[in-house]
C-alpha cells in the first residue's frame, strides 16, 4: 500500500480513490479463472509488442487487463511496426517490388538480410 492513504472517518479503512490507479497482479485477484476476461496474444503481429511485458514467442492467453491493446491511452507505449509487417515489407523488397525510401531505411536497419521467419 501507499504511505499516504486517506482513511474513511466512519470505518478508518482506506478510501477507494486511493486504489483506482493500482493494477492487481493476476495471482492477487479473487476472481475465479472462468470469469476472467482473456485475449489471445499474437506478439509477432502486435504493434505494441516492443513494450509489452506479457508477450511470448507463441500465441498465448493473456489477461485482458494486462494486454497493451486494451490499456488506457495514457498507459500504452507508442505503437511501432510489428514483426509481421517488417517481414512482409522485407519480402516485398526481396522480390524486387518498390518500397519507399523511408521503408528502405527501416528495413536496412532492422531487416538487412530479408525476412527472418520462414513462410508458413
Amino acid at each position: 500500500m501507499r504511505a499516504s492513504l486517506s482513511t474513511s472517518r466512519v470505518t478508518g479503512a482506506p478510501v477507494a480513490e486511493d486504489f483506482r490507479s493500482d493494477r492487481m497482479p493476476p495471482s492477487a485477484s479473487g476472481v475465479p479463472a472462468i470469469y476472467r476476461e482473456i485475449t489471445i496474444c499474437y506478439a509477432y503481429m502486435c504493434a505494441y509488442a516492443h513494450g509489452c511485458t506479457e508477450k511470448s514467442a507463441r500465441p498465448a492467453q493473456v489477461l485482458r487487463r494486462r494486454c497493451m491493446r486494451y490499456l488506457p491511452e495514457s498507459m500504452r507505449v507508442e505503437p511501432g511496426v510489428s514483426e509481421y509487417a517488417l517481414d512482409l515489407l522485407a519480402r516485398r523488397r526481396q522480390r524486387g517490388k518498390p518500397v519507399s525510401t523511408a521503408t528502405a531505411r527501416i528495413l536496412d536497419e532492422l531487416r538487412p538480410n530479408g525476412p527472418l521467419r520462414r513462410p508458413l
